[in-house]
């Protein structure tokens, strides 16, 4: 029998790999090396010296094989070529994806293969300049019209999707039918605003919050993907209990919300066992109407990323704060030891926090990255940790702008970023991307960083839904909800041939823009063709010549706190501040606004008061000082000192996608077409 030695020679020699590991004799092969006579060990370890593209042909030859077959379903042979996957920091793996002892060979091998060709394609990109455009995708689920509204990938296959009407439904995207879904559940009654999935060796736990302040609990029985082994998953909570909504982060029995019943402005921790809470109360910079948008918990520091500031809390403090006879619902509060302001920017839009940083950036150890939107742009800052942290909370953090990431383009209906912060899906009115990260030295993106381009379909009567869409950057699939109902399903690197999907017809009308929001208006949210008192007639409550309280008798939808584009829709989704909000006093200008007219009203939110502006172009948003009231707007108007309530120095349009998204419904719709 040849030596291990001698076995190495085996790659070098100048025949096809299909004949080197072919059974039996091929011309050219001498007798003693023939695979029958090799060990299963020193066959792996020559699997493992191969280029991937070898291994595919080997995979390809060893169907005739039994004694070959045998040796490509290995786990150990996988493991090994998965180990070298993951001491390559520039090939994503997921996290879901280990420890690799607990991964089947089946999965493992599938990952390998989808690494490397994602790693391929971006490096086309690289070199030619050029992304893919595709007017295909891989997989079609139909569902109701109006009815996709959230959605979300576990473990690159599973699917967890909500309907209109409350309904979770969990699809396998393995199975190319796509005739139903795997399992259901139809009890809760909001909304879900957040999820976390933890994984282990067996099921993963997927945690999820809903707008209903309902936090529930599964543990499914779901396969990996490629893994062909039967299961019949159920959607049944194994733990479920009520007060908070926007779920954020898990850490064993730690759960972080952004919102809590009876105040969608308080972040807390809450035990999940004992429902002990702490309130992450924010520092003495915070704005009362800032809301909180992501938190990561990473001992020994919890980072809160607010829509101004970046705190960091010591996980010690609210460990000790925890440990006192705290009843459910009962909530100590903690202040951070650190608070932040953002470099270079006012307000984030859509932030991610990533416990690890990725390679393209330079980091110390127990730094974090945070990820967020502007203008359609996807940047990047780094939390660098001190030069010599220690246990107990460290302080001093900086927070570095780490420069653009990558770009899409149109009108942006939702984003998804990797949880490794290497990939983003965006979708826009007609186009799907993956975008993808990498360093540079100058401050300038050059190009959009676009992996690959899906057109979207019948884009001129069909929209997508906000927000709903679900991305996985390491296997490189990614979902979108349409209105319609149906939901595309885009693989990066499909393997074979792309299936030929028969798409029924839908109605030549666009569908709602946001079931959030039934009541539809007649008109865009501030447009010039308004229903208003002839011009020679006497304006209805004018408490100052130009100004009147009478919004309900001229726009009675601008308050309806269900209305799509109503004050309210525009407050919690643009403004980011979650409501209720009402126009108390407006400018009757908005009758008959003209080039040098700045149309604008007072919206009172939780008692803090805000002036909205419609300049030629844009909107302005500015808070008036703590404790203004209306008789106080009104009698500096009539004095004609209303800047001195002003807060001039902060900007407060938080989010233009929505408002991006209601211009393209209402150009779109049946009134915007009358009105053109």
């Amino acid at each position: 029998m040849p030596s291990s030695i001698q076995t190495v020679k085996l790659i070098t020699l100048r025949a096809p790999t299909q004949e080197i590991f072919r059974c039996g004799l091929a011309p050219g092969i001498p007798p003693s090396l023939s695979l029958v006579n090799l060990p299963p060990e020193v066959i792996s370890q020559i699997l493992i010296a191969l280029e991937l593209r070898d291994i595919l042909s080997v995979r390809q030859a060893s169907a005739t094989c039994r004694h070959l077959s045998a040796q490509m379903k290995s786990q150990k042979l996988w493991n090994r070529i998965a180990q070298q996957f993951l001491n390559n920091e520039e090939l994503i793996w997921p996290s879901w994806g280990l420890p690799l002892h607990a991964i089947p060979a089946e999965t493992i091998e599938d990952l390998v293969f989808r690494t490397k060709r994602l790693a391929d394609a971006q490096r086309n990109v690289d070199d030619s300049g050029e992304e893919e455009i595709r007017t295909s995708f891989q997989g079609l689920i139909l569902r109701p019209r109006d009815s996709p509204m959230w959605m979300h990938l576990i473990r690159g296959r599973w699917l967890l999707l909500q309907l209109q009407d409350f309904t979770l439904e969990l699809w396998d995207l393995d199975d190319k039918d796509y005739a139903r879904p795997a399992a259901t559940c139809s009890w809760l009654k909001g909304f879900v605003d957040g999820i976390v999935v933890t994984e282990s060796s067996a099921n993963p736990e997927v945690t999820i919050s809903a707008t209903s302040f309902e936090t529930c609990k599964f543990q499914p029985d779901l396969p990996f993907k490629g893994d062909i082994r039967a299961s019949r998953p159920t959607l049944t909570a194994v733990n479920a209990f009520k007060g908070y909504s926007l779920l954020k982060a898990k850490a064993g029995r730690l759960l972080a919300f952004a919102a809590s019943s009876g105040n969608n402005l308080r972040a807390c921790i809450v035990d999940e066992v004992t429902r002990g809470g702490v309130e992450l109360s924010g520092g003495p910079s915070v704005i009362k109407t800032e809301r909180t948008l992501d938190i990561l918990i990473q001992d020994p520091i919890i980072f809160v990323a607010r829509q101004r500031h970046l705190e960091l809390y010591a996980t010690s403090e609210m460990e000790q704060a925890l440990s006192h006879d705290n009843p459910a619902g009962d909530h100590r509060s903690i202040r951070p030891f650190q608070s932040v302001s953002y470099p270079d920017i006012s307000l984030i839009n859509h932030p991610q926090l990533h416990a690890n940083v990725p390679s393209y950036l330079q980091a110390r150890r127990g730094s974090i990255l945070l990820t967020h939107f502007i203008d359609n742009t996807w940047h990047a800052f780094l939390v660098q940790s001190p030069p010599q942290p220690t246990h107990d909370a460290p302080r001093n953090y900086k927070l570095v702008n780490a420069l653009p990431l990558a770009e899409s383009e149109g009108e942006m209906y939702g984003i998804s970023v990797g949880e490794a912060g290497y990939r983003c899906a965006t979708v826009a009115s007609n186009r799907l991307f993956i975008n993808y990260a990498k360093g540079w030295e100058e401050d300038v993106l050059e190009g959009c960083h676009t992996l690959i381009c899906w057109k979207i379909p019948d884009s001129d009567i069909d929209v997508p839904r906000p927000g709903c869409i679900a991305f996985d950057e390491a296997v490189g699939i990614c979902v979108v909800g349409m209105g319609s109902g149906r939901i595309w399903i885009g693989d990066a690197v499909p393997s074979g041939e792309m299936k030929k999907t028969i798409i029924p017809s839908i109605p030549n009308h666009v569908p709602h823009p946001d079931p959030r929001w039934p009541k539809l208006p007649s008109f865009y949210f501030w447009d010039k063709i308004y229903n208003g008192p002839h011009p020679d007639s006497s304006i209805r409550d004018e408490v100052v010549p130009g100004w009147s309280t009478a919004i309900d008798y001229y726009v009675p939808w601008r308050n309806e706190l269900e209305t799509y584009g109503g004050v309210n829709w525009f407050v919690e989704n643009v403004m980011g501040i979650p409501g209720p909000a009402r126009t108390v006093l407006f400018s009757t200008k908005l009758f008959s606004p003209t080039y040098n007219d700045r149309p604008a009203e007072f919206v009172d939110v939780h008692g803090q008061m805000f002036l909205l502006t419609n300049y030629p172009g844009y909107f302005n948003v500015r808070r008036l000082v703590d404790g203004t009231t209306l008789d106080d707007i009104i009698d500096r108007l009539k004095n004609r000192r209303l800047g001195h309530i002003s807060v001039k120095d902060e900007e407060w349009m938080a989010n233009c996608m929505p408002l991006d998204q209601h211009l393209n419904w209402y150009a779109s719709s049946d009134w915007g077409k009358l009105n053109k």
